[in-house]
């Protein structure tokens, strides 16, 4: 775990922790290794872990029927699968290795029995993991924004749609 170690300040769900909190939640963290191409989480499946990615980058997908749709690229220090523990819920997208993944996993049991703990530590905890899932929701609004614009350009504008169709869009 020596790896991550000097990065701990680049690790959100970290932010602001004091000294013996960070290592009770260190302590907890299980590194888990994947192979490029490997499918970590898998939508609509259970999961139960939040992982922090140390090496490594990893694809988001989301499946609808039999096509794949690329929702973003996660790089070294960011975390996935955080909703599962947060609601109990499946997975709501598919987690694939790029290259070669190397990540910090922990259990939605082990992140429960953290947070009871100490209120301070859920406290922290929680206003992290919080951010965090703000931060996607704006972007993911971002996102939509621009398919919407773009969306409605194709729809109006004969030029647009000639463009688009011209440089495969």
């Amino acid at each position: 775990m020596k790896l991550w170690r000097g990065k701990l300040d680049q690790i959100h769900l970290l932010k602001g922790l004091e000294a013996d909190e960070l290592a009770a939640v260190t302590g907890a963290l299980q590194r888990e290794q994947f192979p490029a191409g490997t499918v970590i989480l898998d939508q609509g499946y259970g999961n139960l872990k939040l992982f922090i990615l140390v090496e490594g980058k990893v694809q988001i997908l989301r499946k609808a029927g039999k096509l794949e749709a690329l929702i973003g690229v996660l790089e070294p220090f960011q975390t996935f699968g955080e909703m599962s523990v947060v609601d109990g819920r499946p997975v709501s997208a598919t987690v694939r290795a790029e290259s070669d993944v190397t990540a910090l996993a922990l259990s939605r049991d082990r992140f429960e029995a953290l947070t009871a703990e100490s209120p301070r530590l859920a406290a922290r905890l929680w206003e992290n993991l919080c951010r965090e899932l703000v931060s996607r929701i704006r972007s993911t609004t971002d996102q939509v924004q621009d398919y919407f614009a773009v969306n409605q350009a194709l729809c109006e504008n004969e030029t647009f749609r000639e463009f688009y169709r011209l440089y495969g869009l």
